[in-house]
């Protein structure tokens, strides 16, 4: 079994329109068969990021692909299980459009009389239910007990687990990466004895939000430590925008390289400019109404004010620097309102994903 994540660049249809399969954005190709799409279709959509668990197979497809067990949707975490099925051809091989068996569990009114279900027992015991005619083709079909579908339950609830561990892993690294980057950039202004002020408090406050995120991914709360990471991560991303201003404002600092044309291509468009300033209030207006109306407990609430008051700080920053048709400066600042209210977004959702998760 293998493990991938993916953005889905497009869903793949058979000619009846049946979901069949999905395709990444980075190439990987996902499959199951269109008799189960319909397990697969309410959970994901082109853009959504996904991942999933199952078997690499090649067939007659040279490029191979992934034959998929287990689908789940990494942004609203919604779950299809793909039940396995029966097929013909050499071991570790799955044709293309392989039909699923499907058996009622009792039979039908409806069914003629030679096509009648029939409940029998083996000499083991085991209750079956037999499927076709009542001549000697008639295929017996087992009828498990109720404890074979609580331990597939049960499986089901370790992949689930280990999904969310790995995604919360896998954004506690991207957190430890961003820090990291900055480390070094600091690195630099400290041999060269220049101080970027205002930047200390988004570092400290970065580096608090990642140790709290691994504290709770060993205390096993995934969910709220993929947030906390994600928090951290943005952090990062205030820090290394307001490093990044400083370090190109200043022309006595040395350049590894001679510094770039000034091109019109490379302006921002006002219409970017006005689309981040929009979005960052709408965040920020959303975490506002949560810090006013909501069940923060205290201590959160006091983070996600001061993070937030970042945001607002930054929002109104760029706000300014677009009146005056700064567009550079004002696109900055609205990427650095964004990443502020970004990450006090994700400290207010840990909470309240953790509190419905728990009632």
């Amino acid at each position: 079994m293998i493990f991938v994540t993916g953005r889905v660049a497009s869903l793949l249809q058979d000619p009846d329109g049946e979901l069949k399969g999905l395709l990444f954005q980075d190439g990987h190709e996902v499959r199951f068969p269109a008799a189960l799409g319909h397990l697969v279709s309410p959970i994901v959509s082109e853009g959504c990021f996904v991942g999933v668990e199952g078997v690499s197979r090649i067939d007659d497809f040279p490029e191979g692909y992934i034959f998929a067990t287990l689908i789940t949707n990494l942004d609203s975490q919604q779950t299809a299980v793909l039940p396995a099925h029966k097929h013909k051809g050499k071991p570790g091989m799955q044709p293309y459009n392989t039909p699923v068996d499907v058996a009622s569990s009792a039979p039908s009114d409806l069914q003629p009389e030679n096509e009648a279900g029939l409940a029998c027992s083996s000499d083991s015991g085991e209750i079956s239910y037999r499927v076709g005619s009542w001549g000697g083709d008639a295929v017996p079909i087992p009828l498990h007990p109720p404890s074979f579908f609580r331990s597939m339950l049960e499986e089901v609830d370790k992949v689930c687990m280990n999904f969310a561990r790995n995604d919360s892993a896998r954004s506690i690294g991207q957190a430890y990466d961003s820090l990291h980057r900055i480390q070094a950039i600091l690195a630099y202004l400290h041999i060269m004895k220049y101080r970027v002020p205002g930047i200390s408090q988004f570092l400290d406050e970065a580096k608090h939000t990642y140790v709290q995120g691994l504290s709770l991914f060993s205390a096993g709360d995934f969910l709220g430590a993929k947030e906390f990471a994600e928090a951290s991560e943005s952090l990062s991303r205030v820090v290394e925008i307001v490093m990044t201003r400083t370090l190109r404002s200043d022309s006595t600092l040395p350049s590894l390289v001679p510094p770039p044309p000034r091109h019109m291509a490379g302006s921002p468009e006002p219409v970017h400019v006005e689309e981040d300033l929009a979005h960052a209030e709408s965040i920020l207006s959303r975490i506002h109404w949560v810090l006013e109306h909501g069940t923060l407990p205290s201590e959160d609430r006091a983070q996600v004010r001061k993070i937030a008051s970042w945001g607002d700080a930054f929002y109104k920053q760029a706000q300014r620097t677009y009146r005056n048709s700064v567009l550079e400066d004002a696109s900055e600042f609205a990427q650095a309102a964004l990443a502020g209210a970004y990450s006090a977004e994700h400290v207010c959702r840990k909470w309240y994903s953790n509190h419905s998760a728990s009632t």
